[in-house]
């Protein structure tokens, strides 16, 4: 059943094709596609159904920013994202241990 949560949004969306990263608190992180984008939120595809905390960061890719974000809603392997915070510039990448 799809559910249309269009009326729930403060802002329009619009329809994108992005690769995305949400950063899990340990700096482990899951691979991820956003589907739609707008200035307070986006719709993101996993490639599976998983466990996800409430609130996480979400790497833009192409673009190379980072926003906080919380979970607005879940429907299997796809989520609705709140932005709470700012874009920021994504940090370099943590080197390994002995490097």
């Amino acid at each position: 059943m799809e559910h249309d949560f269009s009326e729930l949004r403060a802002m329009q969306r619009q329809r994108v094709l992005k690769s995305a990263r949400i950063i899990l608190d340990d700096w482990r992180t899951v691979d991820c596609t956003v589907r739609d984008l707008s200035e307070t939120g986006a719709k993101l595809r996993l490639s599976g159904i998983m466990v996800l905390p409430h609130k996480f960061d979400l790497l833009l890719v192409t673009e190379n920013i980072v926003r906080p974000v919380q979970i607005a809603w879940k429907l299997q392997d796809t989520i609705g994202v709140a932005f709470t915070g700012d874009a920021m510039p994504a940090p370099l990448r943590k080197l390994s241990k002995g490097h």
